[in-house]
């Protein structure tokens, strides 16, 4: 039976200990996109990637006929920047924004997936202001997505793709730090093929009990591997640091609601972006990017973007498997390799020393607490699927 700790200073720094002795003598593959950790949870999902990869070589070979004299049917590639209503609003190659809709025929190689998301790189028949129409969704090579609230079969809400890095916004207070959360977008952001860093923010407003809290899940996550800043988005405090971690790269700002996300955007970029963005006045129409993912470029950071997303008061990953969940928890491999049974699942088998490892405080009964929780959650949607073959 594993034991919660009851004197979270005692408690906590116990485990930083112990956890700073595991890191010494255990080595911990970095979780970043080239890993040999996002390739183990990438190949885990291969049978599904397989079937895609087959849809996208088919597209591949169709033979698209353009009667080239007619300029309804030229082609352009474009990226998705933003949603407005029923259109798109996308950044053409030239640096112009138009706006665009989807129609019957558009063409796409995801199946049970969001048609367009933010992020997409399209191709887009030209033809007027108001009649352009995006013909094919191009294939994504990486994506935050997450599972469709209110449907009754599984289907993938991509929030972004094409994007580099997951910055998983946490605050200290208003509301309070959960690491449920930040553990759910982990996984996601691995299975999506992302590297990983985190922010807590609101630190100028921590009281010294809140700060201890920051700062244990400060350590534990640096300690496997992952970037974390504390940061406050009121006093400016850590953002340069954040920029420097951005820099050059297309990230996604994402986290539970009301942890400030809009708010660092602001403070990365020096003045207000967190309401409108930087679309053209003409797409504006009072848009807030609360309300819709929206990808800005940074000031004066060339090819630096940020995707900052509605806040969201529950994430629920999308098709959970229960025999390579574990590979997402990294802390585990060090230990797994000597359970007593091999594709050990650490919930329930008898010799397994990941649990041992819990027990002894050298694994976060946090970071385990989660991995539970997000198994039962695979286990039922198992079920669901099989059900419904």
């Amino acid at each position: 039976m594993l034991s919660v700790p009851g004197s979270f200073s005692i408690a906590k720094s116990s485990h930083i200990k112990k956890a700073s002795q595991l890191a010494e003598n255990a080595e911990i593959a970095e979780p970043d996109s080239d890993s040999p950790i996002s390739e183990q949870i990438r190949s885990a999902h291969s049978d599904r990637d397989r079937s895609r990869h087959k849809l996208i070589k088919n597209r591949e070979r169709q033979d698209v006929s353009l009667n080239t004299e007619d300029e309804n049917h030229l082609l352009e590639n474009a990226r998705v920047i933003a949603t407005e209503g029923a259109y798109f609003v996308l950044r053409a190659n030239d640096g112009s924004d138009i706006r665009a809709k989807t129609y019957k025929g558009t063409r796409a190689s995801n199946p049970n997936s969001t048609l367009v998301a933010v992020g997409d790189e399209v191709r887009v028949s030209l033809k007027d202001s108001e009649h352009t129409m995006i013909e094919e969704v191009l294939p994504r090579r990486t994506k935050l997505s997450r599972r469709a609230a209110g449907t009754g079969l599984a289907f993938e809400q991509v929030v972004v793709s094409n994007i580099d890095m997951l910055v998983i916004v946490a605050s200290v207070s208003e509301p309070k730090l959960r690491s449920g959360i930040i553990d759910r977008y982990i996984v996601a952001g691995l299975d999506g093929g992302l590297s990983i860093a985190i922010a807590i923010n609101k630190i100028d407003l921590a009281s010294p009990e809140e700060m201890d809290e920051a700062l244990y899940f400060r350590d534990l996550y640096e300690e496997i591997g992952y970037r974390v800043l504390l940061v406050s988005a009121e006093n400016g405090s850590g953002i340069d640091e954040l920029r420097k971690v951005i820099e050059g790269k297309t990230s996604v700002f994402a986290g539970h609601s009301g942890v400030g996300k809009s708010s660092i955007m602001n403070a990365v970029f020096g003045r207000e972006v967190g309401k409108t963005g930087t679309l053209q006045k003409k797409f504006r129409r009072g848009a807030h990017t609360t309300a819709s993912t929206t990808l800005v470029e940074v000031d004066n950071m060339p090819g630096t973007f940020i995707a900052d997303t509605p806040g969201v008061r529950e994430f629920s990953n999308f098709e959970l498997d229960t025999h390579n969940l574990k590979f997402a928890f990294i802390e585990f491999l060090p230990f797994a390799e000597k359970c007593a049974i091999r594709n050990c699942s650490h919930i329930h088998e008898p010799g397994c020393a990941v649990r041992q490892a819990v027990e002894d405080d050298k694994i976060s009964i946090d970071r385990f607490s989660s991995y539970q929780k997000l198994f039962e959650e695979a286990k039922t949607e198992e079920s669901k699927r099989i059900n419904n073959q």
